[in-house]
């Protein structure tokens, strides 16, 4: 989707949407996925590895800071919804929602400087902190749903489809679990309300409901699934 996005620009067009999204050669070394997933020249390359939690697989061991990410797909050309949770050194943890809901809508955008041009791409967004207590109750809701593993191994989740995954990284261990609607797991989730009660953003959650097979749906962009191992997704 966010690769036709380039392919379907030429010339100068192209050259300021590269320009406007991608970062630094230096901030990019830096950056974590979850950064590299806002611009969305970038977001095709990132995604899958963010929703796998490939970085905080990468860094959890022995002391690493307490890290989760939960990424709900409501029907992935229609709204994406990510949480990233980390604990700080005060005690507090960082909570940053982003929502990411009519990708391509640009019937009425306003150019005013090369980053305008990727506006319609870009995520809702919205950060605070919790509260210790506030945590508590999120962390309950967690481990009521199973959320730190081990995942449905063989699941595989469709971009065209209701679904959760949770990746974490707490005292250094890491864990990865996934829930695709309706299977029964799906219903095992006790977080959902939590994190949209948290959430900032303003954007109405796209709640699962009865559809067709995804293999019989016909959908305006090119589809793609994930698939689950017996630790995480698999490849990612």
């Amino acid at each position: 989707m966010f690769v036709a996005v380039i392919r379907s620009c030429t010339g100068a067009l192209a050259a300021l949407l590269l320009a406007a999204a991608l970062p630094s050669s230096a901030a990019q070394a830096q950056a974590r996925h979850e950064e590299n997933t806002d611009p969305p020249v970038l977001r095709s390359f990132y995604w899958f590895r963010y929703v796998a939690g490939s970085d905080l697989r990468e860094a959890c061991q022995a002391g690493a800071t307490l890290r989760i990410r939960a990424v709900y797909n409501a029907l992935y050309n229609d709204q994406v919804r990510t949480y990233d949770i980390e604990r700080r050194a005060d005690g507090t943890y960082r909570f940053a929602a982003r929502v990411f809901a009519d990708l391509g809508a640009i019937g009425s955008v306003t150019i005013s400087q090369p980053a305008d041009i990727v506006s319609p791409w870009n995520p809702h967004r919205s950060e605070r902190s919790l509260a210790p207590g506030d945590f508590q109750r999120l962390l309950s809701a967690l481990n009521d749903s199973a959320a730190f593993g081990p995942p449905p191994k063989g699941l595989e989740l469709p971009s065209n489809d209701f679904w959760w995954t949770v990746a974490s990284c707490r005292e250094g261990r890491w864990g990865f679990q996934a829930y695709h609607f309706p299977t029964d797991h799906f219903a095992r989730v006790r977080f959902a309300d939590v994190l949209f009660a948290l959430d900032g953003t303003g954007v109405a959650p796209n709640l699962p409901r009865a559809l067709p097979p995804a293999e019989f749906r016909g959908e305006r962009t090119r589809n793609w699934r994930l698939a689950v191992g017996a630790n995480g997704l698999r490849d990612y």
